[in-house]
């Protein structure tokens, strides 16, 4: 049989208070906000789902549930003066992209 390894955290009285890995070393998802299943400590490079500038996303919003995730050059965010003209501009190229 193999073995099977589960971390442990213990208190200071030196009893069990829970097993198993805890939530909080799973990324969350950028789109939904759902734990997804990779570490917080795995390499970008392996990660399955991670958007370069965004975050990880979970493996339903990657693969393009009815969310969509766009990107806008840094340049963009920068010269432009407000965040009306701005909201702007990422719908028109949005709808740019969709043509």
């Amino acid at each position: 049989m193999a073995e099977h390894h589960v971390p442990l955290t213990i208190n200071e009285d030196g009893l069990v208070t829970s097993v198993g890995l805890p939530k909080e070393i799973f990324e969350i998802c950028i789109m939904c906000g759902k734990t997804t299943d990779v570490l917080v400590n795995t390499h970008i490079d392996f990660r399955y789902g991670y958007v370069e500038g965004a975050g990880q996303c979970c493996r339903e919003c990657y693969q393009g549930s009815s969310r969509k995730l766009i990107t806008i050059d840094e340049r963009s965010i920068l010269d432009t003066p407000n965040d009306s003209e701005l909201g702007a501009k990422v719908r028109q190229m949005y709808w740019d992209s969709k043509k």
